[in-house]
């Protein structure tokens, strides 16, 4: 039976030309080292090594065989390393979700800092709702979510490590009145037609819209809404509405809408972006990457 300690006799003898060398070299006698190189031999049906009283020499086939012994020990220290590498989730591969506001610097941030540390870790990054992450998540088709917290009560199976905080502001058009102020209060825009994220895609964003206006005393006029950050964007730039965004947005540069801080200290104002993964998920590199997104939580 062919095996590696059988090839590193063989390498032993092929380099050295000296069954006693070799024999000192891999640590046994040198008897049952001749014995070995003949049953190699026996096992491959071809001489590997020319032999009189003198002298020990490759034949043509032993020199090609030494070539794939060398890239057979080679395969093997790979496989190794790899094999090891995953372990401690210096490689393999995950899936991970985001919602459309985290990629404008917290998510761009994280994945940036986590390549840097582990480049052998293959990553598939798509952008969801959180809700769409939850199902994702549930079902095996995410290992990691950056999200919305609070999850409903109903995502029990699901882990979460608040990465960063936020705060809304209020996107205008450009000709708004408004527009031009340093900072205005929520209760300034009780009068405005909002455009909010989808209440059936995106139902913590939409809550904690109608529950930041109630706290400035008025219910908020929902006339238009979107799932994705730049449809939100868009109805605003056209000057149907003014929405409430996360204030990470604020390099997301639109030449016909403007950025205004709240004045507010509404607790309705916060929010609260985590990463998310299953609870009995033990891939080695969710753990690497959970690592990464702790180190720069804040």
């Amino acid at each position: 039976m062919m095996n590696s300690r059988l090839l590193r006799q063989f390498i032993a003898v092929a380099e050295e030309l000296h069954y006693g060398r070799a024999a000192a070299r891999v640590g046994i006698a040198q008897s049952p080292l001749s014995q070995a190189i003949q049953k190699l031999e026996a096992q491959v049906g071809v001489p590997l090594f020319l032999r009189n009283k003198r002298t020990v020499s490759l034949t043509p086939a032993g020199k090609v065989f030494l070539e794939e012994a060398y890239q057979w020990l080679n395969y093997e220290r790979v496989a190794i390393a790899r094999t090891q590498a995953a372990r401690d989730g210096r490689t393999g591969q995950l899936a991970l979700g985001f919602i459309g506001s985290a990629g404008y610097g917290f998510m761009p941030e994280l994945i940036g800092h986590f390549r840097q540390q582990f480049p052998q870790v293959r990553l598939r990054v798509v952008e969801m709702t959180t809700k769409d992450q939850l199902e994702q998540l549930a079902g095996r088709g995410l290992d990691l979510g950056l999200l919305r917290t609070p999850l409903p009560r109903e995502a029990a199976q699901i882990a979460t490590c608040l990465y960063k905080h936020d705060r809304l502001m209020v996107a205008l058009p450009k000709s708004h009145p408004l527009a031009g102020q340093r900072s205005i209060a929520l209760r300034q825009l009780a009068g405005e037609s909002f455009v909010a994220f989808s209440r059936e895609k995106v139902p913590a964003a939409h809550a904690q819209l109608i529950s930041a206006c109630s706290a400035a005393g008025f219910h908020p006029d929902i006339a238009q809404e979107c799932s994705q950050v730049a449809g939100v964007i868009c109805l605003v730039a056209a000057g149907l509405s003014v929405a409430l965004i996360p204030s990470n947005l604020a390099s997301l540069i639109h030449p016909k809408v403007q950025y205004v801080p709240l004045a507010d200290r509404s607790r309705f104002l916060s929010q609260e972006i985590s990463v998310a993964w299953r609870k009995d998920d033990d891939n080695p590199a969710l753990a690497s990457f959970l690592g990464v997104a702790r180190a720069l939580a804040g």
